[in-house]
């Protein structure tokens, strides 16, 4: 593995051996980074043999040499999937899924199956629930009434888990759920529980009249609607969120402000729990639909995982991000416009070309996605770009640079997609189309442009991610011993190297967390623009985010950072002014909201006390023997369905200390089960020393411990090691490859020690 010269490990070089690089059928590596380029465009390039589209070999070499270059010098770069599975066999290039959720059990589980097929290569997937009859309706075939939305939510979240182990990345679901729906206020809080639908974003579907009837008439009565049978209700005050059924519901005509949720309450439930954990988001579906380029053909109902990909029902997207911070000109402080546009072209050709050499993984997807040819062209680098500009993330003249930038990279973009479709045919739902109908323009794709967060190919490229400002001037790293550095943002080490002000003493400030604007060796006019997510306020989080909305076809992953302080009154004003800047969505995420218990109840004080989650009826564990100075200790490890929940321990001989190892055991889990890291436990506990065990250790090699909290310590290690995913699934906000802490960016986890990203 690559390090740099301080030591530091090279995330760049970790992410690619860890997750991209071929290996053989013993797991080594046998491809090199600049061999994975190569065998990325040259897939990508073979769509152009002359048996496709009339192209020599020639040119297709020459293609997948442009391809390389531009992948090889970071300044594009293919989602994921397209890195890690191009060359193989049945290999799937696309990232962002959406699948239908038909309302009858065979409609359900074959999407499940259908989930369990993109995932394993490596795709995300977003669902609506929107045609799932509400929790207590009838079930005609049966008799019986329906477990609801939300239980069938649970089975597609358990398929994701299940088929983590063999799949190339961590699955990622999108669940959207319309604010009309019944079970509307369980979807709300759906994730109040830190651990359950860890592999689930969720969204509110917010219609514009809604949003008018908030502005208008907030304390007019909620009304949410059975779509099956058309028939209309209010949400009684007195229901309990996470467990009414439909005969709790009022009908309409029954229904009376006294008694019922009205639309104001509704929207502040949303507003606390995103408070509270940062979910859910909200998409605003009409803003969606009236730029859907193709709406003769169906309405989009939910998008990919992190939101900035509506899609419709099975339909996939190839994304792929130019890093416009590599084509700053610091000599005239601007962009070269022309390399960019060569970059556009070559990308958007890509991308196009990854649409007829993908594998798709059942025929329906197949079948809408080459019907369309939807492709996402976006950004990376964004920060990076302000910086070396000379601008402050946020400012006027960012906002204003954004919207040029993005309208820029969609014109070109827009253009080279109608030359490819010259040259090879429309996408074939063209007629029809907003294209046909409105522009009355040949295009080769439905859309061209998205936003998309970058998680994992921005650290390749070594530069921030999507539009998202710098999270921070220093991060933390590991190297293979497990010794832990503190390394600066690459731009800031770059920039302090060849400036030279980056001594000893500046990285020790900046490491300390000093402003750079209060190190006098850092230029002042630099300083000025070295700022960092929660410097940047709320609104200006959501005015670069419209500013870009407002060019690209399909949406935009972004994350409006607050600082731990903010108040609920501040995500109200991010969601209202997001809606009325038309952007598609919002997400906003508090800082270390996800340490901090969620609202219980739809009526609880947001600083309600933390409190155990319950003890199942049935749990299973694990149970290992330990020689201890005193006997024989058993310690027991159990999970439920959320992950680990409790310990206990039992000396099979008399004596010793069985009531404070009782006690240790309870405390542990109680702290397991309110969302307190196991690892933390097993660090308090480690090498504890009881004097009879390392007494009798002496003349007894089976005593491997040092005390009963150093066994039972041990114990909980081995099955923390057993499964990866056993942290993770217990407390959400901690990285289930380094176990160190997860921040929240563009709707992903991202872990800033080893590298680890996962939207959801």
């Amino acid at each position: 593995m690559k390090k740099q010269k301080n030591n530091l490990i090279d995330i760049h070089s970790e992410l690619l051996w860890r997750r991209y690089l071929l290996k053989d059928k013993n797991g080594r590596i046998i491809e090199t980074e600049d061999q994975l380029y190569h065998r990325v465009a040259y897939v990508a390039a073979s769509a152009e043999f002359e048996s496709q589209y009339g192209a020599t070999d020639e040119h297709v070499k020459d293609t997948a040499d442009k391809f390389y270059q531009l992948m090889a010098e970071k300044k594009f770069l293919p989602n994921s999937p397209a890195l890690m599975n191009a060359s193989r066999e049945n290999g799937m290039l696309s990232a962002c899924f959406v699948l239908p959720i038909e309302d009858s059990i065979d409609g359900i589980f074959t999407t499940v199956k259908n989930t369990a097929l993109i995932q394993k290569a490596g795709g995300g997937t977003g669902f609506s629930f929107d045609r799932l009859r509400p929790t207590g309706d009838l079930v005609t075939s049966s008799g019986g009434t329906t477990s609801g939305p939300i239980s069938f939510m649970k089975v597609l979240s358990e398929a994701t888990n299940a088929i983590q182990q063999g799949a190339f990345r961590r699955g990622a679901n999108m669940g959207c759920m319309s604010i009309h729906h019944p079970d509307i206020l369980n979807f709300i809080n759906a994730k109040q529980n830190p651990a359950a639908f860890n592999n689930f974003n969720i969204s509110v579907k917010v219609p514009d009249s809604f949003m008018k009837g908030l502005f208008k008439n907030p304390d007019a009565i909620h009304v949410v609607t059975n779509l099956r049978t058309g028939k209309k209700y209010a949400l009684p005050r007195s229901v309990k969120a996470k467990s009414y059924t439909l005969s709790d519901l009022i009908p309409i005509k029954k229904a009376t402000i006294e008694s019922c949720f009205t639309i104001q309450e509704t929207w502040d439930i949303i507003v606390k729990n995103a408070w509270s954990n940062g979910e859910p988001g909200i998409l605003f579906e009409d803003e969606i639909n009236r730029t859907n380029t193709t709406p003769h053909i169906g309405r989009i109902e939910s998008t990919n995982p992190c939101g900035e990909q509506p899609l419709l029902p099975y339909e996939a997207c190839i994304l792929g991000s130019i890093d416009v911070s590599k084509y700053v000109d610091t000599g005239r402080m601007d962009l070269d416009w022309d390399k960019l546009a060569e970059a556009i072209d070559f990308s958007v050709r890509f991308l196009d070309n990854m649409i007829d050499v993908n594998h798709y993984p059942i025929p329906e997807i197949r079948e809408t996605t080459l019907s369309n040819r939807r492709i996402g062209l976006g950004i990376m680098g964004f920060a990076h770009a302000l910086v070396l500009l000379g601008i402050r993330y946020g400012c006027d003249k960012s906002i204003e640079f954004a919207g040029k930038l993005v309208s820029f990279i969609k014109k070109h973009a827009h253009k080279t997609s109608e030359l490819l479709a010259k040259e090879r045919g429309c996408f074939p739902n063209w007629k029809g189309s907003i294209w046909d109908v409105k522009y009355h323009r040949p295009m080769r794709n439905a859309t061209c442009s998205t936003i998309a967060p970058t998680g994992s190919i921005s650290r390749i490229a070594g530069t921030s991610s999507g539009i998202e400002p710098i999270y921070s001037i220093t991060t933390k790293s590991r190297i293979l011993d497990g010794q832990e550095f503190i390394q600066l943002d690459p731009l800031v080490e770059k920039l302090g190297t060849e400036q030279g002000w980056l001594t000893e003493r500046v990285r020790e400030l900046l490491i300390r967390g000093a402003l750079p604007r209060d190190i006098p060796e850092i230029p002042s006019k630099l300083a000025e623009v070295l700022v960092t997510a929660h410097e940047v306020s709320p609104e200006e989080h959501v005015l670069i985010q419209a500013a870009c909305q407002h060019h690209t076809d399909n949406a935009v992953s972004k994350t409006a950072n607050l600082p731990t302080e903010a108040i609920i009154e501040d995500v109200d004003k991010v969601f209202r002014l997001a809606f009325e800047l038309n952007c598609k969505g919002i997400t906003v995420y508090r800082d270390k909201s996800r340490d901090n218990q969620v609202i219980s109840t739809v009526h609880e004080s947001a600083t309600a006390k933390i409190q155990p989650r319950p003890r199942v009826r049935t749990t299973t564990g694990k149970t290992t023997k330990f020689r201890m100075g005193c006997g024989t200790l058993y310690v027991t490890v159990n999970k439920d369905e959320n992950g680990l929940c409790e310990v206990f321990s039992n000396l099979g001989k008399a004596g010793g200390c069985p009531a404070q190892s009782e006690a240790t055991c309870r405390a542990i889990s109680a702290g397991i089960r309110s969302g307190v890291d196991p690892q933390v436990m097993v660090e308090q506990l480690k090498s504890i020393r009881c004097p009879s065990t390392i007494t009798r250790r002496k003349d007894n090699k089976d005593i491997t411990v040092l005390s009963c909290p150093d066994a039972i310590a041990k114990a909980l290690e081995e099955v923390i090691g057993q499964k990866s995913d056993s942290l993770a699934s217990t407390v959400s906000n901690l990285c289930p490859e380094c176990k160190n802490p997860l921040r929240r960016e563009a709707n992903c986890n991202v872990c800033d020690v080893c590298g680890y990203s996962k939207c959801g």
